[in-house]
Order: C-alpha cells, then structure tokens, then sequence
C-alpha cells in the first residue's frame, strides 16, 4: 500500500500527543520503506508495458513518475527530457489499471500539443479527449447551459490601436526608442511615429498585454486606482510620468473593451474560465478521478483556480507536468508564480525532475544552464546528456544583406534544418522552413539557424515584452533584466539536436550572444564584417589589377581601401 504525502501529514495530525522529533522521523523513514517497496512491486507488475512506452522504454525517474499515487505532483521536466512520452505512459498505465479514460482529465497548452497526445493515445488503443484550457471552459459552460458567445481577440487589439491613435506617443516611449527611430535624429521623430511605425504597434500589443495580464490576475476595474497610487511613489521623474499617462490609456480602452462585451453579450477568454469555475462550484463537474496537465509553466491565476475548484469538487489526483526554465506565454496572462508555489495551491505536493535530456548535447546544456540560471528566480536543475558535441553553437555576422549569409549557412549544413525568429517580421521573407520562437515551443529539428539576433526595440531580446509598466499587473514580477526573453532565447536554442546557428547584427549585436561569447569558449565565430574607419560602412572585397583587395562599400563617396592579408 502507498502512502501520500498528505496521508503522512494527517497520520502526524491526528496524533499530536506524539509530536516530538525521533517519532516523525521514525514513522517517515518507515512509509518511506514502505513506498519503495511498493513501487517496486508495481515496477516489476508493469515492466511489459514501462519497456515499450510507443517503442520508448522510460528511465528509471519517468518509471517513478508514472506509478506515482500521490495527491499532488509536480514534474519539472527539462527541455527535450521524455516529458511527452512520460504524460503518454501515464495515461496508459491509469488505463491499464481499470481506470475509465472519460475519469481522465487532461490538459495541454496548444490545439497542436494536445492533438498531438491524442494520436499517441489512439495509436495506443485508446480514444480519449485531451482538451485545451478553452475547450474545457466551453464544455463547462455548455454543460450548464450557459452562453459561450465568444469575442474576437482582434477586438481588443484594434480598439487598443483607434484609442492610442488619439493621444501624442513621443512623450511615453522609453528614452532607448530615441536611438533606433530615425538615427537619432528628433527633428523626425512625430513624422516617423505615425501608425505605421513599429513603435506605434508595440505600444498596441504592451496595452493588449496589460489587459491580457490584468483580467489573468482576476483585478477589477477599482485597481487601477491602486495603480496610480502606487506610480506616485516611483522616484524616477521619466517612469513616473509615462506610466501615469499610459495606465490612464489602458484604463480608458479598458472601459471601452468592457462596454463592448457587455453590449455585445460577449465574453473573452478570461471571462470564460472565470465563468466555468463559477459554474463549477454552484452545479459541480464530471468526477474526474485523475487531472493531467501539460505546459503547467504558462499556467495564468485564472486557470489555476478553475483546476483547484474542479480538483475540490471531484477529489481528483493532480499531476502538472511543466519547466519554469520555459515559461514565454506571459503576454497571454500567464504567470510563473503559479509554477514556483505550486505546493501553495496544491498543498502536500511531491516533485519530480526530470533531468536527463535526449536532445541537446551536454556542452550545449552547460551554457544554456549558466545562461538561464542567472535568474535566481529559476528553479535550480542540472540537465544532463550522453550526446557529445564540441561546437554547439556557430555565429555568422551580417550587415544588411541577412539573405546572404542565411543561403551560406544553410549550405554549410547537413541535416534538417529550423530557421526561428523572434517576431513575425524577423522570418516574413525568409524561403527556407521557418516559424517565430513561441511558435517552436515543443518541437525540435536537426539544426537550428536563429536569425536577427540585433540590439533594437524589436531584436532579441525584445524591449518592450520587459516593460516597467507591467510590474502592477505581474504578480511574479521579476526585476531580473529580459527575464521572459531570456526564457524564450532558452527556448530558441534548445531546439537543436545538434547545433545553433546565430545570425548577428555585427553593427548592433543582441546582448545576449554578447554575453555567451563573453563567458564560454566553445562558440565558434564561421565570418566576421570589416568596416570602413573612416564612414563606418562595411568594407567589401573587391578585385584590382594587384589582386583583391577591401574597399569600402560608399566608393566613390570614400576611397578608403585595405590589403587582404
């Protein structure tokens, strides 16, 4: 028989006349004796089944995780680590048990994540729903005859834009912007901040986020009052005076959003969840005996509670499987916070690493873990591997032309190959099989080749995602510098089975390949992008009548030239 840990605390519990040290250790070590052989029982009863999860036999901590019968689980499985196959065996050792899959509840975070656990699970025998967050608010809702009259996300963006546009903008973007928009020069800048300028749109999608983020947290429209208050005490006159005037246009397109909804009979996908965990704590909910839940990391507050009052009515065992190193969805409202104190929500909560990744190779797992654990915040994990490879990561200057060197790179490798960017923009015109990081989350290639790696408003990382604004709607704000950015880079080049290849600004290269050029030696630098001394163009190389040489680009404007050593 297994003991949970909440079975341990209510054992202590009820006892509290015995409450001195030697017996809590006592009793411990002997449900601990107790659970070790239990599981191994149950390891040696389902070998047939732990050795051929869809052609993959599981290691020994995805074993432990399967057979687990504890109330509350939390994995923190590393990128590339099993944690897929780790949910499927799961499933289908629950199944294999006598459990009906209707009592499963599983969640995942995407329409392609959780279509794609389905037809793992059909190829194993077993029709059975997986649903995302919104199917799962719909059926709810549905259930209890209640409306779905669901509002186009398009709504909010374009009413955050029309209001926007009625308001001067130079005054509200951080000092930096100055530097990218118009080289530098004022006398541009209201010319150039029209509705068609990049800046113009991030402001847009920092006020869609701030609502995204505001209605994750559960915060009503009384708040923002709060807010103000709490901006007074900023001492920086700058910061002061824009978040002022930007909290008083959000609230404004708050307002307006709110009359929309209300006019149209509408809810948004956050006013959803909201009411299907109303629904489920008046009418109740399927009696779920287990919930499985996938990408735990980009879970918002507003999930969380629909699962905890699901979780209350039903009885339900808990197990979220998830990686604090990726969590990158907080523009949709998510918040890590939730990760990190999952025992806060889910009490008597016992955690699993998964440790040992089968993708990446272990140089490139040892600078990508000093890159992401400079975070504090971070959950502290040593990933492991048994593939070997001495140059995981090759970086390729450019100056204008990012076509080229992409065509040179690509020919330069063998294999599948991934292009990401950081923005839609980054990939718009790029020929070879290419999508945006975020849209990467969970996939893998041979070969990843990270393009416009730049130190702008819109490079990697991305300015605006690390706002100061969103420090009153971020419950786990995180006063570390790019921290979601730097969570998605992680992303980025974890993807490759076997190396990254970053395509770098030379003029402007991103901090970030900075920084791993500073503090790791094993990176290897393929070209480099000369430039001229005197205007600052590149130097190109050209042929004369004494062989080649280096000319610079702006000839006849500048004659000045260089031998090729």
């Amino acid at each position: 028989m297994y003991t949970s840990k909440l079975e341990i605390y209510n054992k202590l519990n009820s006892k509290k006349e015995f409450h001195f040290f030697n017996y809590e250790k006592r009793l411990n070590r002997k449900i601990l004796r107790s659970n070790k052989r239990y599981l191994k029982e149950k390891q040696l009863k389902y070998k047939y089944l732990l050795d051929n999860i869809n052609g993959y036999s599981l290691d020994e901590i995805q074993r432990e995780i399967v057979l687990s019968e504890e109330d509350s689980t939390l994995v923190i499985a590393g990128a590339g680590s099993g944690k897929s196959l780790t949910i499927l065996g799961r499933i289908l050792y629950l199944v294999e048990c006598g459990i009906n899959p209707d009592d499963i509840l599983c969640i995942s975070f995407t329409n392609m994540a959780s279509n794609s656990l389905r037809k793992s699970l059909l190829k194993c025998g077993i029709n059975m729903d997986v649903l995302t967050f919104h199917k799962l608010g719909v059926n709810i809702l549905k259930d209890n005859g209640m409306g779905t009259n669901l509002i186009d996300e398009k709504v909010l963006s374009n009413l955050a834009l029309k209001i926007l546009s009625n308001y001067n903008i130079l005054d509200i973007l951080p000092d930096y912007n100055f530097i990218d928009i118009g080289n530098g020069n004022f006398d541009d800048l209201h010319h150039l901040l029209s509705l068609e300028s990049k800046e113009f749109y991030y402001l847009k999608n920092l006020i869609v986020t701030f609502i995204n983020l505001f209605k994750g947290c559960g915060y009503k429209i009384s708040e923002f009052d709060q807010f103000l208050k709490q901006n007074e005490k900023e001492k920086e006159k700058f910061k002061r005076t824009r978040n002022k005037k930007l909290l008083n246009i959000i609230k404004e397109v708050y307002q307006e959003y709110t009359f929309i909804l209300n006019k149209n009979n509408s809810i948004d996908f956050h006013d959803m969840l909201s009411k299907a965990t109303f629904a489920v704590e008046k009418f109740g909910v399927r009696n779920y005996k287990y919930i499985i839940v996938d990408e735990f990391q980009d879970t918002s507050l507003v999930k969380c509670e629909l699962l905890k009052i699901i979780r209350e009515k039903t009885g339900a065992k808990i197990m979220a499987v998830g990686d604090d190193f990726q969590s990158i969805y907080q523009f949709t409202g998510s918040n890590l916070d939730v990760f990190l104190n999952f025992n806060s929500f889910f009490p008597h909560t016992k955690i699993f690493k998964l440790e040992k990744t089968y993708r990446n190779s272990s140089e490139l797992l040892d600078i990508m873990g000093r890159f992401i654990l400079k975070n504090k915040k971070q959950i502290r994990k040593k990933l492991i591997s048994d593939k070997k490879n001495s140059n995981p990561i090759y970086i390729y200057y450019y100056n204008k032309n990012i076509n080229e060197v992409l065509d040179k790179v690509i020919k330069d490798i063998n294999g599948d190959v991934l292009v990401l960017g950081r923005n839609n923009n980054d990939i718009k015109n790029i020929k070879y099989k290419n999508m945006t990081v975020h849209k990467s989350k969970g996939l893998e290639a041979d070969n990843v080749i990270i393009v416009k790696l730049e130190d702008c408003i819109t490079g990697f990382p991305n300015k605006i995602v690390d706002d100061d604004l969103l420090k009153f709607v971020k419950k786990d704000y995180d006063n570390y510098p790019f921290a979601e950015e730097r969570r998605l880079f992680y992303v980025a080049m974890t993807r490759t089975k076997n190396s990254n290849y970053l395509l770098v600004n030379k003029k402007r290269p991103s901090r970030f390949v900075d920084e791993l050029l500073l503090e790791n030696k094993n990176i290897k630098i393929m070209n480099d992008v000369l430039y001229c001394p005197k205007c600052h163009n590149v130097l190109v190389k050209r042929k004369g009548k004494y062989g080649e040489f280096y000319g610079c680009e702006n000839y006849p404007k500048c004659k000045y030239t260089k031998k090729i050593s």
